[in-house]
């Protein structure tokens, strides 16, 4: 049956982004990449909207003349112009919109279902390169994205952060040492680069850089107060400094974590740092991961996000801290105490399966409801 997703609306075909993201990237679209989508398609092409309109059924026309072909499908069979069932206005006919489009074919017509605003052939070289790449070979792809990433067209520029954002951190951290540091020097610098990429570009640089950048690095971790695109990319900047000096970057994760006067942004993103390295290198990392995580435990405003992690990653050594906390004023919402209630059920040890008895005598429907919530986090 025909897909019913409008041609230009700005995030096609909604998905789910990998559980396995990239954790400096948490403000990525969640929509599949036009690699992604390719496999979905029947046909894939590029070209200009010639002029649109309601045919006498009321119906809307656009004619679309054929620029360029992404993905050939015998449907096409050499045709310059299809005829979508959309209308796009053309606006100046001196310079037509142009768009890359995604197409399957229904009862010999074109499902033209997802549809990209594009400004030049550069799109069709973009993702013929794209699909000519290994995608086992991660390191390679994301080189090649990286190459794109504030490329002049926006929508290709957007795609290629996509990639990046829905690759996991081992795969982004295996390939930032191969990147262009003078390139994301020069991105971290202007004012051009959108907020929500400068934590990932930080890291990356921290990764490829130089003493010199550890300096920077220093530098702007240690303003105070912290300017806005400085708090943007606070994740990125510290794992950064970490890659570059680790023993000097760990000290100052652990002295922020550890702050609880620290403003909330701050410590949550040292924690996103926490959780990159844990996900890039878990068996080098976890003594230091380990102690971060036990920082947060007494500050009530964020513990809940650490023990949630220390249930996740299967670190089981702070039990007795985490039950400890259970009903202490500052611990006892709703929603630190399911969170504790579901690290002590996922917990193997003695202790915690006593504790999950006692709740469940004390607070059956509570124990009931994380259970039950456990169970559909399997299923998902």
């Amino acid at each position: 049956m025909p897909r019913r997703t409008w041609l230009a609306v700005p995030a096609l075909l909604l998905a789910a982004v990998p559980a396995a993201a990239c954790s400096l990237c948490l403000s990525a679209q969640q929509s599949l990449s036009f690699r992604q989508e390719a496999p979905n398609a029947r046909m894939i092409v590029y070209g200009t909207v010639l002029r649109s309109e309601l045919g006498s059924d009321g119906k809307p026309t656009a004619e679309f003349r054929i620029d360029g072909v992404v993905k050939n499908d015998p449907f096409l069979n050499g045709k310059k112009t299809l005829t979508l069932p959309r209308y796009l206005p053309v606006v100046n006919k001196n310079d037509p919109p142009r768009y890359l489009v995604f197409c399957d074919v229904f009862k010999d017509k074109v499902d033209a279902y997802r549809g990209v605003p594009v400004q030049s052939a550069a799109a069709v070289e973009y993702l013929k390169g794209a699909l000519a790449l290994d995608p086992k070979d991660r390191t390679r792809c994301l080189q090649y994205y990286f190459n794109y990433l504030e490329h002049p067209d926006k929508k290709i520029a957007e795609d290629a952060f996509l990639e990046f954002a829905q690759s996991n951190d081992q795969e982004v951290g295996q390939a930032a040492a191969k990147l262009s540091p003078a390139k994301l020097r020069g991105w971290l610098r202007s004012k051009e680069t959108a907020d929500y990429r400068l934590g990932l570009y930080a890291f990356l640089l921290g990764a490829c850089g130089t003493a010199e950048d550890a300096a920077w690095f220093r530098e702007q971790l240690r303003k105070d107060p912290l300017d806005e695109r400085t708090l943007k990319a606070f994740d990125g900047l510290l794992g950064g400094y970490i890659h570059l000096r680790p023993n000097e970057g760990w000290d100052l994760a652990l002295q922020i974590l550890r702050d609880s006067r620290k403003p909330f942004p701050v410590r949550f993103a040292a924690l996103r740092t926490v959780r990159f390295y844990h996900g890039w290198k878990p068996d080098e990392t976890k003594a230091k991961v380990r102690s971060a995580l036990a920082a947060l435990l007494p500050q009530g405003d964020i513990a809940d996000l650490a023990i949630e992690d220390l249930r996740r990653w299967q670190l089981w050594d702070l039990t007795g801290d985490v039950l400890a906390l259970y009903g202490q004023k500052g611990f006892d919402a709703p929603i630190m105490k399911r969170t504790i209630v579901r690290y002590a059920i996922a917990c193997p040890r003695p202790e915690a399966q006593r504790f999950v008895q006692e709740r469940r005598q004390q607070e059956p429907d509570l124990v009931r409801d994380v259970e039950e919530s456990l169970q559909f986090d399997r299923n998902r």
